[in-house]
């Protein structure tokens, strides 16, 4: 009988230490790297892949902001999780979060059909395909090195006056 209370102990340190365990990946999402970053990892040379689905079937991300490190390289990915037939998406990142840039971009890319809508603009530093529903496509960038808020949008023709989000670097 002398050997349960032993035994009970033994295996209650094996659980605990089978349960500190784990492995290192990269961060998936925004809050996994809210994660990392208050436990104090550095972001900075970190590789980041982000994944971006739109809000169901509404012309709206299901996000409204993520966070990179300034100078890390990024993948952003569109994973368009939508339905119906006219949800077709894409990521655009702007240079900027002026509501100016991201309304002339949003206009100009009604007219730029045979560049998939995607307009000759300055103010665009990254962008991913159209996504169709049920389809993934990305972009690899390198985020800007100047902290800062950068206004992301879907140039699909009438999405972007809803379908905006903010990049944030730190």
């Amino acid at each position: 009988m002398k050997f349960f209370p032993y035994s009970a102990l033994i295996l209650a340190f094996a659980f605990a230490f089978a349960a500190c365990g784990g492995s290192e990946q990269a961060p998936e999402s925004e809050m996994e790297m809210d994660a990392m970053e208050a436990e104090g990892t550095d972001l900075s040379d970190a590789a980041v892949s982000i994944t971006i689905q739109p809000a169901g079937d509404e012309m709206r991300y299901a996000v409204e902001s993520v966070t990179v490190a300034a100078g890390a390289e990024v993948t952003l990915v569109m994973e368009n999780t939508a339905t119906a037939p006219a949800m077709i998406h894409n990521i655009v990142v702007l240079t900027t979060n002026s509501d100016e840039d991201a309304n002339r971009v949003g206009m100009a890319a009604i007219a730029a059909m045979e560049t998939d809508y995607i307009p000759e603009d300055e103010a665009i530093l990254a962008y991913t395909p159209m996504a169709n529903p049920g389809e993934t496509v990305e972009v690899t960038f390198t985020a800007p090195s100047e902290p800062g808020n950068y206004r992301f949008i879907c140039t699909y023709p009438g999405h972007f006056g809803t379908m905006q989000g903010v990049l944030i670097v730190e």
